[in-house]
């Protein structure tokens, strides 16, 4: 059916295969300034990459500050396809709309080769 390219497109991704989503997009449902941002994302933020929220602002051309492209990032309609975990703070990671928040962010990253993984368990309370 119409989901069997969606899904192959998302297995092949998750297997570190897929490094862009070549998918048709409708903007409709957005803004000017979402649109322009979100645009600004997809096209010019590879895999592997991030990009903070205030750079963001500046390559997108839309005047506008580091928290409303935040906003932006969190009412993104497709956020895997449009990779607004690549969009960080610039002393951290910052938020995620996606899933189960920072944690999917960071699982993402590291998917992605953008940070190292990290042990995730307190080795303090090791025997």
């Amino acid at each position: 059916g119409r989901l069997a390219p969606a899904l192959s497109a998302l297995r092949d991704y998750f297997a570190g295969d897929l490094k862009r989503f070549e998918v048709p997009i409708d903007w409709r449902l957005t803004s000017d300034v979402q649109r322009q941002v979100l645009e600004t994302l997809y096209e010019s933020v590879p895999y592997g990459e991030v990009i903070t929220y205030g750079a963001l602002g500046d390559r997108s051309d839309t005047g506008v500050h580091a928290q409303v492209i935040g906003q932006v990032m969190g009412g993104n309609p497709i956020p895997l396809i449009v990779p607004c975990h690549r969009v960080v703070a610039s002393n951290g990671l910052g938020g995620y709309s996606g899933g189960s928040g920072v944690e999917v962010k960071r699982w993402l990253l590291t998917l992605e080769g953008s940070i190292p993984a990290t042990l995730d368990w307190d080795i303090t309370r090791a025997p």
